[in-house]
């Protein structure tokens, strides 16, 4: 059963929905119900919508057996939805993530590529948009990666049952520490010790609501749940270690302890645990500023835990990527990006301790 008060917040909070917008809606078929809610709701609201269906057969094989010439394209009714649509809400899927296993680097590459018009385009008309995580959490996603299914969906409803107002006064004191930061030192208990610099870039704070500000700023799209503090650094800067210790899921497997080593900024080593060669081939095959680091995230979320897929968001985590961040201020253009989380990290800003041990302390 999909909670009332959480459609509407969407709708009304997030994405505030009006008579004049123009929605579009991608579901899968184990979210229809979801879908359908927030479809009634931005009706309710006034607006005009349009819902698109996919399923776990149709996705399955079209990335399996489409000609690469067609995965090479960019679907053109999603380009031409880009030309209408002022809003936009996605509903994460698939159903089942095992046979994400069995699809070939290459083609995941060209699919990746294909899509980036889309997203392109859809951050230059600045449509307003929300990912709702939901529709990840699912028995067969909890036994592919091997996470109890039931503290999952508990966790995620707890997660989206933050108090915003509080969340957004954690990340408006730590957007204003960074602002007036020029070196970042991040170091754990696991050998992560990493510094890197800060440029006059913008801040984004993701706390769920797409506002007029947002907007003005190129912050158009909230993930659900949400709460993180982000930005671009200095791309020729990071110097040193960074280790994960939350398992990243990616493509149908878990992805632990994933270590770069960076000097200017530039990767010279990339390591892991089991699986590592998934992402390895994936870095492989991407093209452009893919070894540069990318994104500095910081988690605000103190509802949420790690160990599931929204890592980023929790309280007191640091979330290092590399790749492609011009959607953020940054330098980096590429056709691949990556990130993974550190958790009990400490976190100095110009030497000042502002996380300890996972402890926010400011």
């Amino acid at each position: 059963m999909v909670a009332p008060l959480f459609v509407k917040e969407v709708v009304r909070t997030c994405l505030r929905i009006g008579k004049n917008d123009r929605v579009m809606i991608f579901t899968w078929r184990h979210t229809i119900d979801l879908a359908e809610a927030l479809a009634k709701e931005c009706t309710r609201a006034g607006a005009r919508i349009h819902t698109e269906l996919g399923t776990d057969e149709i996705f399955y094989d079209t990335v399996m057996n489409s000609e690469i010439k067609n995965l090479k394209t960019t679907n053109p009714f999603g380009l031409s939805l880009m030309d209408i649509a002022t809003a936009g809400i996605f509903i994460s899927g698939p159903e089942d993530p095992e046979r994400l296993k069995s699809v070939p680097i290459e083609r995941w590459n060209l699919i990746s590529k294909a899509d980036k018009p889309f997203y392109d385009r859809l951050f230059e008309r600045k449509v307003r948009s929300a990912e709702i995580l939901l529709g990840h959490v699912t028995p067969q996603r909890a036994r592919t990666y091997g996470f109890n299914y039931e503290n999952w969906q508990r966790n995620i409803n707890e997660a989206l049952d933050v108090k915003y107002e509080d969340m957004r006064a954690r990340g408006m004191k730590l957007r204003s520490l960074l602002e007036k930061t020029q070196t970042v030192h991040i170091t754990a208990a696991n050998g992560t010790n990493l510094t890197f610099d800060l440029e006059d870039r913008p801040i984004y704070l993701h706390d769920g609501v797409v506002d007029e500000k947002d907007i003005e700023s190129g912050l158009i799209f909230a993930e659900l749940p949400s709460g993180v503090v982000q930005l671009a650094p200095s791309e020729t800067s990071a110097n040193g270690n960074f280790i994960s210790n939350v398992p990243e899921p990616t493509t149908g497997v878990l992805i632990p302890h994933i270590r770069w080593d960076f000097k200017d900024g530039k990767i010279v080593t990339f390591e892991g645990g089991k699986n590592i060669d998934v992402a390895k081939e994936m870095w492989k095959e991407g093209t452009g500023d893919k070894n540069r680091m990318g994104r500095f995230t910081l988690g605000i979320n103190p509802r949420a835990q790690t160990g599931f897929t929204y890592n980023p968001i929790v309280l007191g985590t640091v979330t290092i990527g590399v790749g492609d961040n011009t959607k953020i201020g940054g330098n980096n253009e590429s056709d691949w990006g990556f990130q993974s989380t550190l958790a009990q990290p400490t976190v100095e800003l110009d030497k000042k301790i502002v996380i300890k041990q996972g402890r926010l302390i400011q």
